[in-house]
């Protein structure tokens, strides 16, 4: 775990509500210079504690098949294939899990064809895969990234 100064949790808490709020900006709220925020910012960004990241509506943008796809495989291989399962390119969440699987996957697919072509041949190529289960999201009604910071 990292550790985190009460600076560095706010500049955390200010971003998850608001990703484009300036330096500035940030300096006041929290009360700081702008070259604290500035350099904090930075650590947190080099020391992969933080990403920025533009958040996009799927649906809008022309993604008609977002899924989330749950796992069972085969015991003692959960981390390796989320490891290989990671790598494929149209997912963007992979996690271990417990309860009644053991990975769940999303990811975001143009159409049924895709997403069936990429559960047929990739997805199935992944060794070690006992079973497959798909939810098609049909509408998203919150996406949300603001978790806080731990204190």
């Amino acid at each position: 775990m990292v550790k985190l100064d009460r600076t560095e949790k706010r500049v955390m808490e200010l971003l998850q509500k608001d990703g484009r709020m300036s330096f500035v900006d940030m300096a006041e709220e929290i009360g700081v210079t702008e070259g604290t925020i500035r350099r904090k910012f930075y650590r947190l960004v080099n020391e992969g504690i933080i990403h920025i990241a533009g958040i996009s509506d799927p649906f809008k943008i022309g993604f008609g098949s977002p899924v989330i796809i749950a796992l069972n495989v085969e015991p003692g291989k959960s981390k390796m294939v989320a490891e290989q399962i990671a790598k494929l390119r149209p997912l963007h969440y992979v996690g271990l899990a417990t309860g009644n699987f053991d990975i769940i996957v999303q990811g975001v697919f143009p159409s049924n064809q895709d997403l069936s072509r990429f559960i047929l041949e990739d997805l199935s190529a992944v060794e070690g895969i006992r079973e497959i289960n798909t939810s098609l999201l049909l509408r998203v009604f919150k996406q949300s990234f603001e978790w806080g910071v731990a204190l």
